[in-house]
């Protein structure tokens, strides 16, 4: 009996990127940098179901760059909650909500769960000092709140930047590590 272990062809593993190719992925990589920079606030919201009034409930944060103060906010109690997004649906400040957020197809990926709304929960509750540093929003809290509720746009025409971008042009502190869940 044989494993198959041929993932790749020979021809496959030796290939190299072509230098244009690569000149357009850093000029890209620059451009979202660029974008980030130009920002004085980021953040955005995501979509998490319905309360039993049929009312949409959202989580929303932003951060500023100047304070570096990251404020995190929602319409309406996360326990009110009675029917979760079937979908992920994020979308960047100021934008308009997309119709048919409650609809799914078998790719979709991101369904809300008693899981999601716990963890963002405990993301709100944290004490004011953990994943600060000297009162300011440190790289792994902007991480973690970014990452569960909006992580970037890359649409660079746009102005689009991702979470990252941010931390870098930004210069978010490093802060103490530590976990959600204690």
């Amino acid at each position: 009996m044989s494993i198959n272990t041929q993932f790749a062809s020979s021809e496959q593993i030796n290939a190299q990127t072509s230098i244009s190719s690569k000149q357009r992925w850093n000029e890209k990589m620059q451009q979202f940098t660029e974008n980030a920079d130009k920002k004085t606030v980021f953040g955005g919201r995501r979509f998490l179901g319905l309360n039993k009034n049929n009312n949409e409930v959202w989580i929303s944060y932003f951060i500023d760059r100047e304070t570096l103060t990251l404020n995190i906010d929602t319409t309406h109690e996360l326990n009110s909650i009675v029917q979760f997004a079937p979908k992920r649906v994020t979308i960047g400040m100021n934008e308009p909500s997309p119709r048919n957020m409650m609809e799914a197809r078998q790719s979709d990926a991101g369904k809300v769960t008693h899981n999601t709304i716990r963890y963002l929960q405990k993301l709100i509750d944290l004490p004011a000092t953990v994943g600060k540093v000297k009162g300011k929003c440190s790289r792994q809290l902007f991480m973690l709140v970014s990452n569960a509720v909006y992580e970037g746009g890359i649409e660079l025409s746009k102005g689009n930047c991702r979470w990252r971008d941010i931390i870098d042009a930004w210069d978010l502190p490093s802060g103490r590590y530590f976990t959600i869940y204690g």
